[in-house]
């Protein structure tokens, strides 16, 4: 992500994403905090999503604690 578009495109996906309760875009780290409802998504269906913007998306792990990139 290079500008506040994309940040504003990530953000227009998640927000379509069934599942995503909750989410965070950071320009600077060019990553997303995703909460969502595992019974609905999980977090290869939230990249993928995201990945239908035009930016790589991939999971990272961090704790027990899920964000998608």
């Amino acid at each position: 992500m290079t500008c506040g578009g994309c940040v504003a495109a990530v953000k227009v996906r998640l927000k379509r994403t069934e599942g995503v309760s909750a989410y965070d875009v950071s320009l600077e780290k060019a990553e997303a905090n995703v909460t969502y409802d595992p019974a609905k998504t999980d977090p290869k269906k939230i990249a993928e999503s995201v990945s239908k913007t035009g930016f790589e998306a991939s999971v990272k792990e961090a704790g027990d604690s899920k964000k998608t990139k």
